[in-house]
Protein backbone atom coordinates (compact mmCIF):
# COMPACT_ATOMS: atom_id res chain seq x y z
CA UNK A 1 0.00 0.00 0.00
CA UNK A 2 1.42 3.31 -0.70
CA UNK A 3 1.91 6.17 1.71
CA UNK A 4 -0.51 8.56 1.80
CA UNK A 5 0.87 11.22 -0.10
CA UNK A 6 -0.68 14.11 1.97
CA UNK A 7 -0.10 12.20 5.40
CA UNK A 8 1.82 14.99 6.51
CA UNK A 9 -1.01 17.63 5.95
CA UNK A 10 -3.45 15.54 7.99
CA UNK A 11 -1.10 14.90 10.83
CA UNK A 12 -1.21 19.00 10.73
CA UNK A 13 -4.62 18.88 10.92
CA UNK A 14 -5.16 16.44 13.73
CA UNK A 15 -3.12 18.89 15.67
CA UNK A 16 -5.03 21.91 15.06
CA UNK A 17 -7.87 20.07 16.02
CA UNK A 18 -6.32 18.92 19.43
CA UNK A 19 -5.07 22.71 19.75
CA UNK A 20 -8.35 24.01 19.16
CA UNK A 21 -10.08 21.66 21.42
CA UNK A 22 -8.12 22.59 24.05
CA UNK A 23 -8.81 26.53 23.49
CA UNK A 24 -12.45 25.53 23.67
CA UNK A 25 -11.94 23.60 26.78
CA UNK A 26 -9.79 26.57 28.52
CA UNK A 27 -12.62 29.60 27.12
CA UNK A 28 -15.35 27.03 29.28
CA UNK A 29 -12.86 26.97 32.00
CA UNK A 30 -12.85 30.79 32.28
CA UNK A 31 -16.44 31.33 31.53
CA UNK A 32 -17.50 28.44 33.93
CA UNK A 33 -15.10 30.38 37.15
CA UNK A 34 -17.01 33.29 36.63
CA UNK A 35 -20.41 32.29 37.33
CA UNK A 36 -19.25 31.94 41.47
CA UNK A 37 -17.73 35.86 41.17
CA UNK A 38 -21.46 37.12 39.87
CA UNK A 39 -23.07 34.64 42.37
CA UNK A 40 -21.17 36.39 45.19
CA UNK A 41 -21.29 40.02 43.64
CA UNK A 42 -25.11 39.86 43.28
CA UNK A 43 -25.54 38.29 47.03
CA UNK A 44 -22.90 40.96 48.10
CA UNK A 45 -24.92 43.90 46.62
CA UNK A 46 -28.22 41.95 47.90
CA UNK A 47 -26.79 42.03 51.55
CA UNK A 48 -25.90 45.96 51.39
CA UNK A 49 -29.73 46.61 49.85
CA UNK A 50 -30.83 44.62 52.97
CA UNK A 51 -28.64 46.43 55.70
CA UNK A 52 -29.69 49.44 54.21
CA UNK A 53 -33.37 48.43 54.68
CA UNK A 54 -33.36 47.38 57.74
CA UNK A 55 -31.02 50.22 59.10
CA UNK A 56 -33.48 52.85 57.17
CA UNK A 57 -36.43 51.32 59.70
CA UNK A 58 -34.29 51.88 62.70
CA UNK A 59 -33.01 55.18 61.78
CA UNK A 60 -29.76 55.88 59.60
CA UNK A 61 -27.06 58.82 60.04
CA UNK A 62 -26.41 60.54 56.65
CA UNK A 63 -22.87 59.64 56.91
CA UNK A 64 -24.02 56.02 56.90
CA UNK A 65 -26.58 56.36 54.05
CA UNK A 66 -24.01 57.74 52.05
CA UNK A 67 -21.21 54.73 52.73
CA UNK A 68 -24.45 52.58 51.99
CA UNK A 69 -25.26 53.95 48.88
CA UNK A 70 -21.73 54.25 48.18
CA UNK A 71 -21.17 50.75 48.62
CA UNK A 72 -24.22 50.00 46.41
CA UNK A 73 -23.50 51.69 43.59
CA UNK A 74 -19.57 49.99 43.90
CA UNK A 75 -21.33 46.88 44.00
CA UNK A 76 -23.44 47.09 41.17
CA UNK A 77 -20.65 48.42 39.03
CA UNK A 78 -18.75 45.45 39.96
CA UNK A 79 -21.81 42.92 39.03
CA UNK A 80 -22.26 45.01 36.07
CA UNK A 81 -18.49 44.56 34.85
CA UNK A 82 -18.21 40.42 35.81
CA UNK A 83 -21.49 40.15 33.55
CA UNK A 84 -19.80 41.95 30.37
CA UNK A 85 -16.95 39.55 30.81
CA UNK A 86 -19.24 36.36 31.35
CA UNK A 87 -20.82 37.93 27.94
CA UNK A 88 -17.30 37.84 26.15
CA UNK A 89 -16.74 34.96 27.67
CA UNK A 90 -19.47 33.40 26.59
CA UNK A 91 -18.52 34.78 22.76
CA UNK A 92 -15.32 33.40 23.49
CA UNK A 93 -16.60 29.92 23.69
CA UNK A 94 -19.04 30.12 20.75
CA UNK A 95 -15.97 31.24 18.51
CA UNK A 96 -13.90 28.82 19.62
CA UNK A 97 -16.69 26.53 19.24
CA UNK A 98 -17.06 26.91 15.60
CA UNK A 99 -12.94 26.99 15.08
CA UNK A 100 -13.00 23.72 16.59
CA UNK A 101 -15.78 22.46 14.28
CA UNK A 102 -13.79 23.92 11.60
CA UNK A 103 -10.88 22.08 12.17
CA UNK A 104 -12.85 18.61 12.40
CA UNK A 105 -14.17 19.65 9.22
CA UNK A 106 -10.72 20.01 7.60
CA UNK A 107 -9.65 16.74 8.92
CA UNK A 108 -12.34 14.94 8.02
CA UNK A 109 -11.91 15.78 4.50
CA UNK A 110 -8.77 14.50 4.60
CA UNK A 111 -9.41 11.65 6.22
CA UNK A 112 -12.18 11.03 4.05
CA UNK A 113 -9.49 11.50 0.87
CA UNK A 114 -6.94 8.95 2.68
CA UNK A 115 -9.95 6.27 2.98
CA UNK A 116 -10.77 6.61 -0.87
CA UNK A 117 -7.27 6.23 -1.61
CA UNK A 118 -6.91 3.52 0.38
CA UNK A 119 -9.94 1.64 -0.88
CA UNK A 120 -8.67 2.45 -4.80
CA UNK A 121 -5.37 1.19 -4.03
CA UNK A 122 -7.17 -2.45 -2.86
CA UNK A 123 -9.45 -2.17 -5.61
CA UNK A 124 -6.42 -2.39 -7.95
CA UNK A 125 -4.73 -4.66 -5.64
CA UNK A 126 -7.18 -7.12 -6.29
CA UNK A 127 -8.11 -6.34 -9.52
CA UNK A 128 -4.34 -7.68 -10.74
CA UNK A 129 -4.61 -10.36 -8.11
CA UNK A 130 -7.58 -11.95 -10.07
CA UNK A 131 -5.52 -11.09 -13.72
CA UNK A 132 -2.50 -13.21 -12.34
CA UNK A 133 -4.89 -15.86 -11.07
CA UNK A 134 -7.26 -15.85 -14.54
CA UNK A 135 -3.56 -16.57 -15.95
CA UNK A 136 -2.19 -18.92 -14.13
CA UNK A 137 -5.93 -20.76 -14.20
CA UNK A 138 -5.11 -20.29 -18.87
CA UNK A 139 -1.47 -21.82 -18.39
CA UNK A 140 -2.80 -24.70 -15.55
CA UNK A 141 -5.62 -25.31 -18.59
CA UNK A 142 -3.52 -24.86 -21.57
CA UNK A 143 -0.71 -27.56 -19.29
CA UNK A 144 -3.62 -30.15 -19.23
CA UNK A 145 -4.88 -30.53 -22.78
Amino acid sequence: MAKFKLQTVLDYRYRLENIAAQRLADARIREQAMQPQIAESRADLHRLRKELTQHQQIGISVQQLQFYRHSIHHAQGRLRALEKQAVKLGQEVEARRRELVEACRDKKLLENLKEKQASEEAFETNRKEDAQLDEIALRIGMVKS
